[in-house]
């Protein structure tokens, strides 16, 4: 039975609530359904990607992602021919019931993801950096100088007789 068709007494929960889930999980599916961002729920339902922020300043790209309740042990950043790969995964562990008594409502899930972009040529892979601040995850790429493009070589045409 879908979460969505179960009415209960939640106090936290008025009809508009109910109503509008409903919409949103025939319309969408559940967008935290335990899916890899990216790809296909358990259900066969299309998750939407992690949302990140791509930022040039004139010496780094800087990639922005929201990580909330993530450590960096949660999050894994690689740099493979070219390719930076942000992949991770938040965990979740839920019990039924808390010190007082009843949960009326579990609504955070676990989830994991990937994103990957390819580099530009004047991405410097040797000193790409990670960290996360605030759940906040920031990937910074600094520049450097793109290599000298060279000049057409001139080739001369000859007369065949």
């Amino acid at each position: 039975m879908a979460l969505s068709t179960v009415v209960f007494a939640d106090p936290f929960f008025s009809e508009m609530d109910r109503a509008m889930n409903r919409f949103i999980n025939s319309a969408l599916g559940n967008p935290m359904s335990g899916a890899t961002a990216g790809g296909s729920s358990r259900a066969g339902v299309a998750q939407p990607s992690l949302a990140m922020d791509i930022i040039e300043t004139p010496t780094a790209y800087e990639l922005h992602a929201d990580t909330p309740g993530m450590s960096p042990e949660d999050v894994k950043v690689e740099l493979h021919e070219g390719v930076l790969t942000v992949s991770g995964e938040r965990k979740i562990s839920h019990s039924l019931k808390d010190e007082g008594g009843k949960v009326w409502r579990s609504e955070r899930s676990s989830y994991s993801f990937s994103r990957a972009f390819t580099l530009p040529e004047n991405a410097n892979a040797e000193d790409i950096s990670a960290s996360i601040d605030k759940g906040v995850l920031r990937v910074t790429v600094p520049k450097k100088e793109p290599p000298a493009k060279k000049e057409p070589k001139r080739i001369a045409v000859k007369s065949a007789l």
